[in-house]
């Protein structure tokens, strides 16, 4: 394998996860998907959830995407999520730490809900205690 091949991992949750609306927005396909979870609160805004400040598990994946593929897929990614580094951003894109269920934690970039979430609804924890969105809540 090439030594510049270098994996960096991001965090998703909501519609750019496998079988999603938006997996195949990506601009280049992941080395690897893995199953992980990190520390916020997860909202459901209809059609998309979003996330924000909290201690729930919020379940998801990391996307590792090639060192030489970040700079492109963040870009396509900040404009999926809105985030363009002003004030009207929809997404905020900020660095979390994940875990994966063999305890392994990981850096990621993931998005986090620019404005306030007091009108959405908050996705409580399943009975394995993590918060999962999907397209098909109900």
């Amino acid at each position: 394998m090439d030594k510049n091949w270098f994996h960096i991992p991001i965090f998703v949750y909501g519609t750019l996860k496998r079988g999603e609306e938006r997996e195949g927005m990506w601009p280049h396909a992941p080395s690897e998907v893995r199953f992980a979870t990190t520390r916020a609160g997860l909202y459901d805004l209809g059609p998309y959830p979003a996330l924000g400040d909290g201690d729930d598990l919020v379940a998801g994946e990391l996307w590792f995407i090639a060192k030489q593929h970040m700079e492109h897929t963040l870009a396509v990614l900040d404009e999926i999520e809105g985030y363009h580094q002003r004030d009207d951003d929809l997404y905020l894109r900020r660095k979390v730490v994940c875990e994966e269920d063999a305890g392994d934690s990981h850096p990621a970039y993931t998005y986090f809900y620019a404005h306030d979430l007091s009108h959405a609804t908050r996705i409580s924890p399943n009975a394995d205690g993590l918060c999962v969105w999907t397209a098909n809540q109900f």
